[in-house]
């Protein structure tokens, strides 16, 4: 293989990379949401206050992480799946890079 056809080769599977790693924060996000939306519906509040202060106790945050726990716990396998592809595409690109001697500065990932 060539430099530049190494190079490109590299810039494909960071994208590749890129999109897993989206799709992994994508699926982690839903399931907080999911977490934070059955936890307000299922302790509701009986009165309001300024709404400069929380209305989340000590309880709600509790039945947060058991909702979050609950949701994880059930989406354990996809979860695993998509972390052992970043592990395998991440190694699999330091590889080709150590092959062929690419020294380019690698993207960062953000969710955005």
């Amino acid at each position: 293989m060539i430099h530049h056809e190494a190079r490109r080769a590299l810039a494909r599977m960071e994208d590749r990379l890129r999109e897993t790693r989206h799709n992994l924060y994508e699926l982690e996000r839903f399931l907080r949401d999911r977490a934070e939306a059955e936890t307000i519906s299922s302790r509701p509040k009986k009165r309001r206050y300024n709404r400069r202060m929380t209305n989340w106790a000590g309880a709600d945050e509790q039945a947060y992480c058991q909702f979050l726990a609950r949701l994880t716990d059930s989406a354990a396998a996809d979860l695993d799946r998509l972390r052992g592809k970043v592990e395998r595409q991440d190694a699999a690109i330091e590889a080709l890079r150590e092959k062929y001697r690419v020294n380019a500065e690698r993207p960062i990932f953000s969710h955005l």
